[in-house]
Parts: C-alpha cells; structure tokens; sequence
C-alpha cells in the first residue's frame, strides 16, 4: 500500500513539475496540407520533417526547401500558406503586439478570418516590419538583406517599421507597401506585381526571386519609396 501511494506521488509531482513546459508551448495551430519537404525545427531538438494533420506548437520554427511549401490552420480559423524557401517561427500572442508569427526570410499568405463578425487583432512581423491586422488577406516577402514587402488582397493592413513602430501606413485592397533595410517604409501604392497567393494586380509573378527554387531571395517589383 505504502509503495503504490509513493508511486502515486511520485507521478503527480512530475506533472507538476511538466507543467511549466506545457504552459510554455502551447499547440498553435494544425498542418493541413505540405508539398515536398518540410521541416519543423523545435526546441533543440534534430529538425524533423512536417506531415499533414501534424499539430505545430509556439516557438516552433518552419522551413521550406525550393520546392516545398505548407498550410497551416489556427483554432480561430485563420491559415497561412508557407511557399519554398521561407523560414518562419510561431510566436505567441501575449505582449504588446499580440505577435503570433514571425517571417525570417520568404513568402507567404495570410488569411486572417474575423470572431463572429468582430475584429480579429493579430501581428504578423519580420526583422523589419510590423504588420498589424484585424482580418484580412495579405501577403508578405521577407528577404535576407532585410526589405520587407506587403501587398493587400482584401481588407485594411497597418504596416510600421521595427525601429519606428510610432509611424504606421494604412494599405488597402489592391495596394503594397515596401519596407527597405535602413531606409524609410513606403507610401502605399498599387500592386505592381501579384505576389504568391494574391489576387493582385499585374502579372502572376512572384515577390522574392527564388521563391519558386534557387534564386537569391530578393524581393522584385519596385515599391515606390517614402519621403
């Protein structure tokens, strides 16, 4: 009896003790579609590769090779479509920003769904950029030199840089904006060129060279730049 109630113990106090690490990384959303390979990097865990229906958790990080890409879903509805050669981390939604998703480097698609007709307040950033958004579809290119493109395909985006988060443009449906490395955010202006995953304007191109395999990861089309 003596030796089952230690057992007992014994379990309970390693929940306890677990449960920092699960409040820590909680489950963010759910994969629902991959092409080709896809890595989740967790932790300092050896990468591992992401299969359809796998559940993804804050702080994790996603990486598409050129011919891969994914789709993720969010509890409230929301998705986001990974394309090749992106790198990408989830982040929690606590803070001033509510940030729940990080673009290091590529494209992707976002389709933030509103809470019973009411906004939906999310922040999707990248080294440069915060994109702050209540529901909407948007796209954004992160390239490694660091310039940060949105275009709009539906609804109102707020777009700020990191070092002056104070100073913010509004982009409308049908309009971009672009973020240069050390230099000031654009005016927003048409869409010059449909990024992956919009219905923009212009030609079915793509916002980074490369995004489609190999390339540079440089974003093309030519915002017109601030004051």
């Amino acid at each position: 009896m003596a030796r089952t109630h230690y057992k007992f113990v014994a379990v309970v106090v390693m929940f306890i003790l677990a449960l920092p690490a699960l409040a820590q990384n909680p489950v963010a959303g759910q994969i629902t579609a991959v092409k080709g390979k896809v890595s989740l990097i967790r932790g300092q865990n050896v990468p591992a590769l992401l299969h359809q229906r796998d559940q993804v958790q804050t702080g994790d990080a996603i990486l598409t090779d050129a011919k891969s890409s994914a789709t993720m879903r969010f509890p409230d509805g929301s998705t986001i479509r990974i394309f090749p050669n992106s790198h990408v981390e989830l982040h929690s939604e606590h803070g001033k920003w509510r940030e729940f998703f990080h673009v290091l480097l590529g494209n992707v698609r976002v389709q933030i769904e509103k809470l019973s007709g009411r906004p939906n307040p999310k922040v999707v950033t990248t080294p440069t950029a915060i994109i702050a958004v209540r529901g909407t579809i948007f796209a954004v290119a992160a390239a490694q030199n660091g310039d940060t493109q949105v275009g709009v395909e539906k609804g109102l985006v707020a777009v700020a840089s990191q070092l002056h988060p104070e100073q913010e443009v509004l982009v409308e449906s049908g309009q971009e904006v672009w973020l240069r490395n050390g230099k000031d955010l654009s005016q927003p202006q048409r869409m010059q060129r449909a990024m992956p995953g919009l219905k923009g304007s212009g030609s079915s191109g793509i916002g980074m060279r490369g995004s489609g395999g190999g390339g540079t990861n440089r974003p093309t089309g030519r915002g017109r730049r601030g004051p």
